[in-house]
């Protein structure tokens, strides 16, 4: 029997991530005719409505306690900021519930101060691509059983992979590594197709020719080390060549770890900020 079979899983927030993570839930549903119960807490109209076409009961926050009291998961997916109001509201009605929080920069010990002492927590760090099942994220948890651990597993891993973390502390290079990255992509795609227009090629074809690419070398680094890959792609004396030897010469690999370290320090203030 599937981990997430007969579970009833209650969001407080329904943003992007929110969706992401229902989207792939509902895809598991269809496709193992699991008896997977969904519902959602929101302010926003519109949002309640979309996720109400879905198949997802969805409440206003002051009834939110009619979906916590009832769920085995409660994911907590508001924005950082106010997560202690959010906490605050939901302290009365817990009674043995898994917390999976998707906020960034909350550890668990803060989780647990806003929780009045709530421990039964587990923290993540999904990013942008589970939104199209293609999602990486890091999870971290200290008080919880292997039941629990398999089942916060089974939530996120419904729209991407996740990797189990040894300590807390290694969440910012998660967050360096998987959380931030696909706006790295983003900007080295932005500036390939800039290229490429001013080299002649229309801008859809530019996008088009990049993004598989990008697609293509992200399966095969799945399954082979892409330093062996790179050397594959290049020939002595050729255009890849050609290409890498400016990179190298502006120390392309040394801007690249300066942002993600930069990104990984301010994921570490950040969790000091929120968590005071």
């Amino acid at each position: 029997m599937n981990t997430l079979d007969d579970k009833k899983i209650a969001f407080i927030g329904g943003g992007n991530m929110t969706n992401a993570i229902i989207d792939g839930l509902l895809k598991l549903k269809k496709e193992q005719n699991l008896n997977v119960n969904l519902a959602v807490s929101d302010r926003n109209e519109s949002k309640r409505e979309a996720f109400v076409a879905k198949g997802v009961h969805s409440v206003v926050p002051d009834d939110a306690h009619q979906i916590i009291i009832d769920a085995d998961v409660l994911i907590l997916s508001v924005k950082p900021q106010v997560m202690e109001e959010a906490c605050q509201s939901i302290i009365p009605y817990l009674s043995g519930q898994l917390i999976l929080s998707v906020a960034a920069g909350l550890s668990v010990e803060a989780l647990t101060n806003m929780l009045g002492g709530y421990a039964k927590i587990v923290r993540s760090m999904p990013n942008l691509p589970s939104a199209v099942g293609l999602g990486a994220t890091g999870l971290f948890a200290n008080n919880i059983s292997d039941e629990d651990k398999a089942v916060a597993g089974a939530v996120m891993s419904a729209s991407g992979i996740v990797a189990w973390l040894d300590d807390e502390s290694q969440i910012h290079a998660v967050t360096a590594l998987a959380g931030s990255a696909p706006a790295y992509f983003f900007y080295l795609l932005e500036h390939m197709i800039e290229q490429a227009v001013l080299m002649g090629l229309n801008k859809d074809t530019a996008t088009a020719l990049a993004t598989q690419s990008l697609i293509g070398a992200g399966e095969l680094a799945k399954t082979t080390d892409p330093a062996l890959l790179r050397t594959q792609v290049t020939s002595k004396g050729g255009t890849t060549a050609a290409a890498l030897a400016v990179f190298a010469e502006q120390d392309f690999g040394k801007i690249m770890q300066d942002g993600m370290k930069a990104c990984a320090n301010r994921s570490r203030e950040l969790g000091g900020e929120l968590g005071q």
